[in-house]
């Protein structure tokens, strides 16, 4: 069975004049493609632990937590919804910490994975600047928030049984080629950083020859007071993707892909 999505991507020839966005129907097959939910996590949201004001973390200020809110209930459910209709198999890519509250949905570890690793050519950090430096911008001792023991998948888009649970690129790596599946279809947070560099997100598995999509009204970057309005951060981060990463599709699109197949 398959589906035929447009998708589009940032042609950037010739360069003193270039195409710009260029969209493409593609035909996917259902068996090699995966609906991927990608770090919604439960700060700010009904039941979850409330957005701190001494510090930054997840999507940041409150009114980003609102906005994502909004995106989770009216487009990711939705998308995760008709996947789910239409048999794609749904992968939920989580932390180790939020990953391990659904063991049952783990696939194993490859060895690789489930070994410690020591820092390349065995440098430690030169100094404690990083660290220091984190805790200015994000507020002085953010990682002892109490609300990380809270940390979970928004209630809404949590896994359902038979769905999978992924922490590391070498075990999703493993579980997709275990069953030919090449095409990603990701929604979640944030465009600027989970979605590109965070374990089995759109950079990694790219690199590893991927067809990665990314549902541009299913993600938002961590915006700032200046920028939220107009979602600066989420645009570019958007562009970087078609540019640089892979393809991008609309909700509406995908919906309604997956309504005829």
């Amino acid at each position: 069975m398959a589906i035929t999505l447009p998708v589009r991507f940032y042609r950037a020839v010739p360069t003193s004049n270039p195409v710009g966005l260029v969209e493409e129907p593609w035909d996917l097959d259902l068996h090699r493609t995966a609906f991927v939910e990608l770090h919604c996590w439960n700060v700010g949201c009904p039941g979850g632990p409330p957005v701190p004001e001494d510090y930054w973390v997840d999507m940041g200020s409150p009114a980003n937590h609102e906005a994502g809110w909004q995106i989770i209930t009216e487009a990711i459910l939705p998308c995760l919804q008709a996947a789910r209709a239409v048999g794609m198999p749904v992968v939920h890519v989580q932390p180790e910490r939020i990953g391990n509250r659904y063991k049952r949905l783990q696939p194993p570890l490859p060895e690789a994975d489930a070994r410690p690793t020591a820092p390349a050519w065995g440098w430690s950090p030169i100094s404690d600047h990083q660290a220091r430096r984190a805790n200015r911008v994000h507020g002085e001792g953010f990682n002892d928030w109490e609300g990380w023991a809270q940390l979970d998948i928004a209630e809404p888009v949590k896994p359902v049984d038979g769905e999978t649970m992924i922490v590391t690129t070498d075990q999703f790596d493993a579980w997709l080629r275990e069953r030919g599946i090449d095409t990603l279809i990701y929604a979640g947070f944030c465009t600027n950083l989970c979605i590109l560099d965070s374990p089995a997100s759109m950079k990694p598995m790219a690199g590893r020859g991927y067809r990665c999509v990314l549902l541009r009204d299913a993600t938002m970057a961590v915006e700032f007071p200046e920028t939220l309005a107009d979602r600066v951060h989420t645009q570019t981060a958007i562009r970087y993707v078609e540019c640089w990463v892979g393809y991008t599709a609309s909700v509406r699109d995908f919906i309604g892909a997956c309504s005829k197949p």
